[in-house]
């Protein structure tokens, strides 16, 4: 990168925050990296999520009022998340295998495998 501000003197990031500052002699520029919304898979139900490495799993079909009766584009809150831990890689894509039973966390160079938990 280069933001023709000559030297760079400083770099800092905020924990918690996808923001990068740069000091510069001739100035600052904050720039984002990554996404700041999770990765998500879903099958049969299953859905897996990766935010910031935390990986998490719910069952829809566990949910309280997910029924018939429950119209298109509702927001339901999942009551029974399960923490899985920290994914070793930083996951860029989530995939379920066609089974069902164990689903990835893919990153650039190298992928973890993880099996979905009984509920």
């Amino acid at each position: 990168m280069n933001f023709g501000l000559k030297r760079i003197w400083s770099i800092s990031a905020v924990a918690e925050s996808n923001a990068v500052a740069f000091g510069f002699d001739e100035g600052t520029i904050v720039i984002k990296i990554g996404k700041e919304l999770p990765l998500a898979t879903f099958s049969n139900g299953k859905v897996v999520w990766v935010k910031q490495n935390e990986v998490s799993t719910f069952n829809l079909k566990l949910l309280a009022g997910a029924d018939e009766g429950s119209k298109d584009g509702e927001v339901l809150k999942p009551q029974n998340v399960k923490e899985m831990g920290i994914c070793e890689t930083f996951a860029q894509n989530v995939r379920f295998a066609p089974t069902g039973r164990f689903f990835a966390a893919i990153g650039d160079n190298d992928f973890v495998i993880y099996a979905y938990p009984k509920f």
